[in-house]
């Protein structure tokens, strides 16, 4: 097998993590890097400004889509200004979208988030899913959520289908389109986080694993790969030993999420290095472009030792 994963040294990862968060050490002295949380707040106080309660459940849904081949950081620095989501709002809101065409429709929501690369096909997207909130779950995300019972587990279920099932496939059955496994657990993971829905059993949602979350257990041996591998077999191992050790060692699948993606996002895209909670564990730096490029993890060492 290309991938193996090694539970043992999983946990001794998670652990350096979470100790290091607790005690404020590294990088985690400045807290915990959430990229997320301003817009979800601004989203939030234009509901309630405006009396629609939907608001921001329907705005964080469908802005999670657009968390994909992109950096997330930047995604949300572009988007968080209160006067862009005023003049923007309607794309988030089935009945003002709805009186346009789809192309009208998809306008807005490019001009809204001027999106690059892959996360172009989220626009094409938009209109259809804007259209399904509208027409089946009356304009509020909440009652989808509440058609399966709050529960995470079903929720994320239903958002995927089937890993890496096609957008077309998803059309004819005719549900939400561009919600893979990491993207539908972060959704359960932000409207519980932020108090926009309340779910029972949060932490059957899974843990959202991109690159960020899995190059840190590669790099640290939690994950071993021998060549490049297929992004879906390394995020499937990934989420496979972390819900394992999670489940295990009674943790908050939301902190573990978040640690493990700090150290990615803030520890390796920055070369922290001497920062790292993991920097005795960890011996390279893998690059995204293959990723990006190819579909594909590649293990060999890009630069952590310059």
């Amino acid at each position: 097998m290309g991938v193996e994963i090694n539970a043992e040294r999983t946990v001794l990862i998670v652990n350096k993590v979470l100790g290091a968060l607790e005690q404020q050490q590294g990088f985690f002295s400045e807290g915990v890097f959430r990229p997320e949380e301003l817009f979800i707040e601004l989203a939030k106080d234009y509901g309630r400004k405006t009396g629609k309660s939907e608001f921001a459940p329907n705005a964080v849904f469908l802005t999670t889509a657009f968390v994909f081949g992109d950096d997330t950081g930047k995604l949300f620095s572009r988007i968080t200004d209160p006067n862009r989501l005023a003049e923007y709002s309607w794309i988030f809101n089935p009945s003002e979208a709805l009186v346009w065409d789809d192309g009208k429709i998809m306008a807005g929501c490019a001009s809204f988030f001027r999106p690059a690369g892959y996360n172009r096909r989220v626009v094409q997207e938009w209109s259809y899913n804007i259209r399904i909130l509208g027409e089946r779950y009356g304009s509020d995300i909440r009652n989808f959520l509440d058609e399966l019972g709050g529960d995470a587990e079903r929720v994320v279920q239903a958002l995927t289908v089937r890993p890496r099932a096609k957008t077309e496939e998803k059309r004819k059955k005719g549900v939400f389109t561009r919600y893979g496994p990491k993207l539908s657990a972060l959704v359960v993971q932000w409207m519980n986080q932020y108090g926009l829905y309340e779910f029972q059993g949060t932490n059957g949602g899974g843990l959202p694993v991109d690159f960020q979350v899995a190059r840190v257990l590669v790099q640290t041996g939690g994950v071993t790969l021998k060549q490049p591998e297929n992004v879906h077999q390394v995020t499937t191992a990934v989420n496979k030993v972390l819900g394992q050790v999670t489940y295990e060692n009674g943790w908050d699948t939301r902190r573990v999420s978040e640690v493990l993606w700090n150290v990615g996002n803030q520890g390796c895209n920055k070369k922290r290095h001497n920062d790292c909670p993991l920097e005795q564990e960890c011996d390279r730096l893998i690059s995204r472009k293959s990723y990006d490029k190819d579909g594909k993890f590649d293990p060999k060492d890009t630069g952590r030792w310059e």
